[in-house]
């Protein structure tokens, strides 16, 4: 079920809806219905990659959770997996993706004093594989960071967002983790708080958002701004990762997870 739930998100991301109207383009044979599919794979692209579109998307999602300034004390951080590369040839040692931002300001708060331990919760991400487990190489980057084995819980079972909250609740309330600091990719933290919040209703969550998309901006020039008009490969993604985001919510609101 897993496997399934992620082959559709990335059917519907606007890459694969365009290469399917693509095509149907090809295929079909009446010529108004071949220029039909084919302007709508056209739109597609050019609406999703639309740089306002996609930073529109992604500044709703990250305006919801802002970081707390000063970052409150609490029992412990816990870090969602995401953005770290495991340690495969020719890779020396665990590096960091996109969303490593995640991990880089767990350690950061570490050192702040935030918390006296770190969580680290992560298996293989649905429909993924990996040698070991993202939390073990999570584990590992922590180390080489300076943070003490002594500090850092890992939790290696969750392979989504609502298995980290199923799986790390009864961890916590054992350890007497009462206040946990949330870190997460600002863009997935709705989803991620809404899920502790649901599923773990003695945890106070406090979010910890980061690896910000859209910060805010200095205003531009219109002939500079425009320029965001024309669809680029990163607002592709871009606008992907935001569909994911919303169709999650949508999805984990029906199964009763938010």
């Amino acid at each position: 079920m897993g496997f399934l739930y992620a082959l559709s998100l990335k059917l519907l991301y606007p890459t694969s809806v365009a290469l399917l109207c693509a095509g149907v383009a090809f295929l079909v044979r009446p010529p108004r219905l071949r220029a039909a599919w084919a302007t709508a794979a056209v739109v597609t692209l050019l609406v999703c990659g639309n740089g306002w579109v996609v930073g529109s998307m992604t500044r709703h999602l990250e305006g919801q959770f802002l970081p707390r300034m000063p970052v409150p004390k609490a029992d412990a951080i816990v870090v969602l997996s995401g953005g770290i590369l495991g340690r495969t040839p020719p890779r020396p040692s665990v590096e960091v993706g996109e969303a490593g931002d995640r991990l880089l300001y767990g350690a950061a708060l570490y050192r702040q004093g935030a918390a006296p331990r770190i969580v680290v919760t992560g298996n293989v991400a649905t429909g993924g594989v990996a040698a070991r487990p993202a939390a073990d190489d999570m584990a590992e980057l922590l180390a080489i960071l300076g943070i003490p084995d002594s500090a850092i819980v890992t939790e290696t079972r969750s392979e989504n967002t609502h298995d980290h909250a199923v799986n790390l609740c009864p961890v916590m309330a054992t350890m007497g983790i009462h206040q946990a600091l949330l870190v997460t990719s600002a863009l997935h933290m709705p989803r991620a708080v809404g899920v502790f919040r649901r599923l773990c209703p003695e945890l106070d969550v406090i979010p910890a958002p980061t690896d910000f998309r859209a910060p805010y901006q200095q205003p531009m020039p219109w002939y500079r701004s425009s320029v965001a008009l024309l669809p680029t490969p990163q607002a592709l993604v871009d606008f992907s990762d935001a569909a994911h985001e919303y169709l999650g919510l949508l999805y984990y609101r029906l199964r009763g997870w938010l």
